[in-house]
């Protein structure tokens, strides 16, 4: 039986990011809370979280988009899972900042991170040691 023909790295990235970005969304909120930041600090912190992921894919987006599909090992393969991971982080920051400024969250790749809209819990907590209150939820 012949195995089906792999994805093509734009798929393959998508679908990473749909499992990815709810569980670093995730992380991310639970570490806003357990720091006990306010609100313009995670604000800061969220806007750098996502300006680095910004740096990281103009730098390295290429090796994410391009690919000859031989297994990487290596250098080579940090470089892709550095620059995937903070892609990740990168997009969740975004759609918790976007929680924050009151949106329901943001769209990258085509899909959408964030609160569902038929979400019954609340977006984001205002409380001075809530500023997370909900992770990000995949599209």
């Amino acid at each position: 039986m012949r195995q089906p023909e792999p994805l093509n790295p734009i798929d393959e990235l998508r679908l990473f990011l749909d499992f990815a970005v709810p569980l670093c969304g995730a992380e991310i909120a639970h570490n806003l809370k357990r720091w006990g930041h306010s609100r313009e600090q995670a604000e800061n912190w969220l806007r750098g979280e996502a300006e680095r992921a910004g740096g990281s894919l103009g730098e390295n987006g290429d090796i994410l988009q391009f690919s000859d599909g031989r297994p990487r090992s290596g250098r080579a393969q940090a470089r892709v899972v550095r620059t995937a991971s903070e892609l990740a982080r990168g997009v969740a920051a975004a759609a918790l900042l976007a929680q924050l400024d009151g949106k329901r969250g943001v769209e990258a790749f085509g899909a959408f991170y964030g609160v569902p809209a038929a979400a019954d819990s609340p977006r984001v907590g205002d409380g001075e040691n809530d500023v997370a209150g909900d992770a990000v939820h995949g599209s």
